[in-house]
């Protein structure tokens, strides 16, 4: 019973991680409330790689190692229990529309690898679990409500449960089996000609329950401050602060006071271009706050392009500077 429950654990661990990598992987490095000129595409591939033996921890005790009879308080930094170990690879393709010069819609899908190992896990299995697959797709709406000197933006968005959400001890599903719906502000600055910029979101997630297995994972609210400037002539580096903080999870109707999720993120990232449209960007997600999240650093590298998507068909009017 006790393995049964570290499996279901673990299982939530790891979409909700998926569900963390999904919002807060980088784009544009100075998009965030811009809007794209009407009529323009911005379409994006990023890899993200973790492997990691540590986690934030969720509840207070003590069974770890390399010391088991050290105590770990709620947020502490420890390695997994019986020696596991995580590791995710991960493909997202995104794909936004510039309806006009204040509205873009868009969509995102995932594609991951993930796999978990533990010392239970080889011995009652002989070998790690993993699962590989597209997961939950997201849809997205970008309205910009405000415009020079600063930029204001609504940004709504939905998950949908397409991926496949398996249910079984020893699994790890690529998807969560439930709805999410968001609604971020999001504010930028560009303070051009001085070659600076600044990026804010703060919003809220609405989780509905996976009602396959009657789990309401919590709501969450959504953050992220960012700040960069242009190096040279086609490279701009920035900083951002992002993460999660989730509410209690209810599971067949009683509220898991120890199962509320954390996470912070800082990320160092540099964008190359643009060459003829293309943007080649990298970043490090380094975590330094958490709870029920795996702990450590994951690197993404992405390669988007923007341009117009039918040339001389529409005219949205001239397009505005950003920087």
């Amino acid at each position: 019973m006790v393995r049964n429950v570290k499996i279901g654990i673990l299982r939530f661990n790891a979409v909700a991680l998926l569900a963390a990598i999904a919002c807060q992987i980088p784009g544009n490095v100075v998009a965030g409330a811009w809007t794209l000129p009407g009529n323009h595409v911005w379409c994006k591939v990023a890899f993200l790689s973790q492997t990691t033996d540590e986690e934030y921890v969720g509840a207070s005790g003590a069974g770890r190692g390399p010391d088991p009879a050290r105590i770990y308080n709620v947020g502490n930094r420890a390695r997994y229990r019986f020696n596991g170990r995580y590791r995710s690879r991960a493909l997202f393709f995104d794909l936004f529309y510039g309806a006009t010069d204040r509205i873009d819609v868009g969509l995102q899908l995932p594609f991951f690898r993930q796999e978990y190992q533990d010392t239970p896990l080889l011995t009652g299995f002989g070998e790690p679990r993993t699962a590989t697959g597209f997961g939950d797709f997201r849809g997205f709406l970008k309205v910009n409500l405000l415009n020079l000197p600063a930029v204001g933006t609504l940004k709504l968005g939905f998950k949908a449960p397409s991926g496949e959400f398996v249910n079984e001890d020893g699994l790890i599903p690529v998807g969560e089996g439930q709805w999410d719906f968001d609604a971020i502000v999001q504010m930028g600055r560009s303070f051009w000609p001085a070659p600076f910029y600044v990026n804010g979101d703060f919003g809220y997630r609405l989780r509905l329950r996976n009602a396959e297995i009657d789990r309401d994972p919590g709501d969450e609210w959504i953050f992220l401050a960012e700040a960069g400037m242009q190096l040279r002539r086609s490279v701009l580096g920035g900083v951002k602060i992002h993460g999660i903080r989730g509410k209690a999870a209810t599971v067949f109707g009683a509220r898991i006071q120890s199962d509320i999720k954390k996470i912070t993120y800082i990320s160092p990232v540099i964008s190359l271009g643009p060459y003829r449209g293309f943007t080649l960007e990298t970043a490090m997600n380094i975590s330094v706050h958490g709870r029920n999240y795996p702990a450590g650093w994951m690197a993404v590298v992405g390669l988007s392009y923007q341009g117009n998507a039918f040339p001389g068909a529409f005219d949205f009017g001239a397009r505005r500077t950003v920087r």
